[in-house]
């Protein structure tokens, strides 16, 4: 564990966070997308330098995005922001690739990174943490606190969880079908369940029990079905090519060569593959696979949406709940979410600024953020459908 003191008095210029219009910290002109029956679409794009905003998390006023260079503070009231970087912190984040960012009860921010271990920040002080202080690896894809406050952390080698002082790993001898973890989440029962690329596993607290494409997991893939012309840095976490081999700088190997694994080349649809989930109102689970579409399951069934449901892609990058209680997700064909009955999908037709969608969220002033493969929007006004 290592801790560093930044005093970070100035706003860095590495990574613009611009309007596509003007500076930040002015009002500008807003985008007004084709209008629906109902209303206007009203957009505000912003840059960050065609950097994938990949997680947000808003505290306050301030939205938290991580990104494959290096985190970006945004004060969505005065505009302003502020980056930070292995550089910029002192070492505080050591990889500038940011997989998830989330606040703990007491404010503290935690930034999982790819290849760097797990990062806190508690306004003025960094502590870092590594596989050497018992985290199950550097490899940081997503976080969770439960109903007591206790930090879930998916690692590329396990499920580890910390009680504030110390790491305990579950890995594959424990329970899970396999070690490559990428997305957890908490039902309304406590039951913790776990993403990974071999399905899904729910934990109670002492069993654990594994869901996979033969329960109801994803749409049936072929072996020539659809892939997906992902960019350079956005490839599939994981896949045989390195995936995020840019954002890697932790020491002196490379991702490619920690992970190597001639088994596991995830390029083409995969439903075993699960990379987003989360739990609704209805205590109704959801999980996102890779290239087989979304499935819920309500304790008894499992159903599948694809792009023939009216899905905007079957590579389901990211689930989130708005305020109304809809289930969003963010794919590879634009930003989709369900009203109980049908699919609606928002994508560069409508104003998004690009259809690949790795981010998204909501704030308590009804705006809706995306963050996509050419940087972050935001929408306000009426819904298409």
């Amino acid at each position: 564990m290592k801790r560093v003191v930044v005093h970070l008095l100035v706003f860095f210029a590495a990574m613009p966070l611009s309007s596509c219009y003007r500076n930040t910290r002015e009002t500008g002109p807003e985008i007004v997308a084709p209008t629906t029956q109902a209303g206007p679409i009203i957009w505000r794009h912003f840059s960050t330098a065609n950097d994938p905003v990949k997680t947000m998390t808003m505290d306050g006023s301030n939205l938290w995005m991580g990104t494959s260079k290096g985190m970006i503070r945004f004060d969505t009231q005065s505009g302003e922001y502020q980056t930070y970087s292995p550089q910029t912190t002192g070492g505080g984040i050591v990889s500038k690739g940011i997989y998830v960012i989330r606040v703990d009860p007491k404010g503290n921010k935690w930034v999982g990174t790819y290849g760097g271990g797990l990062s806190k920040f508690d306004g003025a002080t960094w502590t870092h943490y590594t596989s050497a202080d018992g985290l199950g690896d550097n490899w940081i894809y997503d976080l969770l606190f439960d109903k007591s406050g206790t930090m879930w952390v998916a690692t590329w080698d396990g499920v580890s969880v910390f009680d504030g002082t110390r790491f305990k790993t579950y890995r594959v001898k424990d329970g899970l079908p396999d070690k490559w973890v990428y997305t957890l989440s908490l039902d309304h029962d406590n039951i913790l369940w776990f993403g990974t690329e071999a399905g899904v596993s729910r934990y109670d607290g002492k069993s654990w029990t594994t869901y996979t494409h033969k329960d109801g997991i994803g749409a049936d893939v072929k072996p020539e079905a659809e892939s997906t012309q992902f960019p350079v840095g956005t490839t599939p976490p994981g896949s045989s090519g390195g995936g995020e081999g840019g954002d890697y700088n932790y020491g002196s190997s490379s991702a490619a060569h920690h992970h190597m694994n001639l088994e596991k080349q995830n390029a083409g649809p995969n439903p075993n593959f699960i990379i987003s989930s989360l739990v609704d109102n209805q205590n109704q689970k959801w999980f996102g696979t890779w290239g087989a579409g979304v499935t819920r399951y309500d304790g008894k069934t499992w159903t599948t949406f694809t792009k023939e449901q009216g899905l905007g892609g079957n590579f389901v990058l990211r689930l989130a709940l708005d305020p109304q209680g809809h289930v969003w997700v963010g794919t590879d064909g634009g930003a989709s979410w369900y009203d109980g009955k049908a699919w609606h999908t928002i994508t560069t037709a409508q104003g998004l600024p690009n259809n690949f969608v790795f981010s998204i969220l909501f704030d308590d002033r009804g705006h809706r953020w995306f963050g996509t493969l050419n940087g972050l929007s935001v929408f306000r006004g009426v819904l298409p459908g």
